[in-house]
């Protein structure tokens, strides 16, 4: 059974997540002996906008009346380490 990706309905809330994975670097100019980043580990944190078969996507800013999203990070789920869950609600009054 394939897994299919489950987008979180802009109009409830997004679970406010951190995401730490592993980078992901290519360069045609890097020579061959230049240093390895093998272990590199990124943390992003974010709004969970969809956790799919292939990538996890966090958004830096949800839209009001359903509009979307900005600056979107999909990270691809073989380079994801873990995901933290780091608050249960938002209040919006601040």
């Amino acid at each position: 059974m394939q897994a299919v990706a489950t987008p979180i309905d802009p109009a409830t809330e997004h679970p406010l997540v951190l995401v730490t994975w592993r980078d992901a670097f290519f360069d045609f100019e890097r020579g061959a002996d230049d240093r390895d980043r093998t272990d590199y580990l990124v943390r992003t944190v974010g709004f969970l906008v969809r956790r799919g078969p292939r990538f996890v996507t966090l958004a830096q800013e949800v839209l009001p009346d359903g509009e979307g999203y900005r600056a979107v990070t999909h990270v691809p789920l073989p380079v994801v380490e873990h995901i933290q869950h780091l608050l249960a609600s938002i209040d919006e009054r601040g």
